[in-house]
């Protein structure tokens, strides 16, 4: 399998709570939704890759956090989000830093001292401190994740079309395990967008309506996932949960995906092309794959989310280039799999376009749909 090298751009280091007890602080009232964190749960979001959780939290908790968040907004204590952008100059003897900022998004982070001390947000403080989101899934979910702390994110959309543009929330390489958006908007409406849309691909995208109490989890390093322009304000606060894997973690993980041998294909040329596609699919060269398969639609959303600046421009050129890079590799990973298997006299598709056909034919539609993908 080939591996495709992609750009490295610096992340925001910020504290974030350890295995440590909770705060001895009172809980709110409202704030424990252990209940919720059901075996269904658990199951949904290893099988599936998410979950969504309806009315978690009671309405008068959650109408104490958004509003402690409005005050944030309005005391002008969140900060624009924004990407930084490396570049190098021609002789690569030096880089430059550009922000990439998306229009109309605020936010800030709880790990922050100055905003998690503050007498006027009781709810988010103890939201933070007490782990109300990161204590039960730690509990609940296997040991072998790892799960090690959490951070968690204020985020306000102005609602004149702000969004986000299609992204996964990590690579694996700042600890990111779980992410979990909790939405804070009462009466919100179809029209009024904001939704965000799951890809469990080759599954059919999800797509969920950002409505009050809405809690939708699901993995950071393998949903791809983008939010779509919001009509109206829209808040959301949103529990990153890290993990540090213990040793036996990837055979753990193995043996809770394991490869199911009882689907039998109707011919030998069948069976080939799905003990390829299972491999592929299974792979970290899934969510390079991805680039591919939604190429017009993830450029579409990168130019819905972010301004039109200097930063952008590059941005784009290197998205460009990477999209080159990906089908090139995925072009001769595909070549390496027909030299396997016969070389000029294989069956197995030559081309992306011929690879994303196959996948959807009557032949293997329903196996490429039903192939358990391995989330954690």
């Amino acid at each position: 399998m080939l591996s495709v090298p992609r750009r490295t751009l610096p992340r925001l280091r910020l504290p974030f709570s350890s295995l440590q007890s909770p705060a001895p602080a009172q809980v709110r009232v409202g704030a424990n939704w252990g209940v919720s964190v059901t075996s269904e749960l658990v199951n949904g979001l290893l099988r599936d890759g998410y979950y969504v959780v309806r009315d978690a939290f009671p309405v008068e908790y959650l109408r104490h956090l958004r509003d402690e968040m409005k005050l944030l907004h309005t005391s002008n204590q969140l900060y624009p989000n924004s990407t930084h952008v490396l570049l190098n100059d021609v002789d690569k003897s030096a880089t430059k830093t550009l922000l990439l900022e998306k229009h109309d998004i605020f936010e800030t982070e709880l790990a922050l001292d100055t905003i998690r001390d503050q007498s006027s947000v009781p709810y988010l403080r103890d939201f933070f401190e007490q782990q109300v989101v990161f204590g039960p899934l730690r509990q609940a979910l296997p040991d072998w994740l790892g799960l090690a702390g959490h951070m968690v994110k204020i985020q306000h959309n102005t609602g004149r079309g702000a969004c986000f543009p299609m992204h996964f929330d990590t690579y694996g390489d700042d600890g990111k395990c779980v992410t979990a958006v909790l939405y804070l908007n009462e009466e919100w409406e179809q029209e009024d967008g904001g939704e965000i849309v799951l890809y469990p691909f080759p599954k059919s995208r999800v797509v969920v309506q950002p409505r009050f109490g809405e809690l939708v989890l699901f993995s950071s390093q393998q949903m791809l996932h983008r939010v779509m322009p919001a009509n109206k304000p829209r808040y959301a606060l949103t529990t990153w949960v890290y993990h540090s894997p213990p040793p036996n973690a990837k055979a753990k993980s193995a043996a809770y995906y394991p490869i199911d041998p009882s689907e039998q294909a109707p011919d030998v040329e069948t069976a080939t092309f799905r003990a390829m596609i299972t491999k592929i699919l299974r792979s970290p060269f899934r969510r390079h794959l991805m680039k591919l398969a939604y190429k017009d639609e993830w450029v579409r959303s990168l130019h819905e989310s972010h301004l039109k600046t200097e930063a952008f421009d590059h941005y784009m050129a290197t998205h460009t280039k990477e999209l080159q890079v990906i089908e090139a590799a995925t072009v001769q990973m595909l070549q390496n799999f027909r030299a396997k298997d016969g070389g000029a006299n294989s069956k197995l598709p030559q081309t992306t376009e011929e690879l994303m056909q196959r996948m959807g034919d009557p032949t293997n539609r329903e196996f490429v749909q039903n192939l358990q993908l391995q989330w954690f």
